[in-house]
């Protein structure tokens, strides 16, 4: 099974049973990185939209509609429907703003350095594996030269997933985000805003795109990351 079937066989349906999937899987140890992830993504999605009900709502809920009928209009939805409609929508708006993303993908890129901090306070050092592992979604590999990864995550930016590695070195912390090479023109080559400083580069089939609070620290990381990383079509 060629690449495209396989994804497009893993979007439709990430918990599929279909044999040819299963061995194509087998055969490619990036097909298979590529559907794990797909099934953690659906777990994670499925979780999210689960709300816990609370203990003795039934009987909460007659109990309050009995008391408030003689004051309610007979037509009037009780409160507690709008309330649960209310739950509803706040799920369903969050969920939809989680999937769309702001708007502008530097703006994404900016927004998911407020996070650096937490990352690399809960985090300890990521082996080289571990990392290959999540490139291989890009079709990409990289070396330990590119210094001490702290923390390598999946993310989203406005819709796109990437994958955040946050780097620590002599001048603080940088960013590294690898994301398709699709979105060419949706970041410029430099870009800053009153926090921080940015580039960017094509290498390969990727978009790589650095982060920090320095010029002089994100192009010495843009130096390392030429070197380390590597891409396939």
């Amino acid at each position: 099974m060629d690449d495209l079937s396989f994804r497009k066989a893993v979007y439709a349906e990430p918990f599929t049973k279909d044999a040819a999937v299963i061995e194509a899987a087998k055969q490619d140890p990036k097909k298979q990185a590529f559907w794990d992830e797909i099934k953690q993504m659906e777990n994670e999605l499925k979780e999210a939209m689960h709300i816990p009900v609370p203990e003795n709502l039934a009987e909460k809920l007659i109990l309050r509609q009995s008391l408030d009928n003689h004051t309610q209009v007979k037509k009037q939805r009780p409160w507690y429907i709008a309330l649960a409609a209310s739950v509803m929508f706040a799920s369903v708006l969050s969920v939809y703003m989680f999937s769309k993303g702001s708007g502008n993908f530097q703006d994404d890129v900016f927004a998911h350095m407020s996070h650096v901090n937490a990352e690399v306070m809960k985090g300890q050092q990521v082996d080289l594996a571990a990392m290959n592992n999540k490139l291989a979604t890009f079709n990409g590999s990289i070396s330990d030269e590119i210094g001490e990864v702290v923390s390598a995550n999946y993310c989203y930016l406005n819709t796109i997933k990437s994958l955040h590695l946050i780097i620590k070195g002599e001048n603080g912390l940088t960013s590294l985000f690898v994301v398709p090479d699709s979105i060419t023109d949706s970041v410029g080559e430099t870009f800053s805003n009153a926090s921080y400083k940015g580039a960017s580069f094509l290498l390969e089939s990727a978009k790589v795109i650095i982060v920090g609070d320095s010029e002089s620290a994100v192009n010495e990381m843009k130096s390392k990351a030429q070197q380390a990383l590597s891409f396939s079509a």
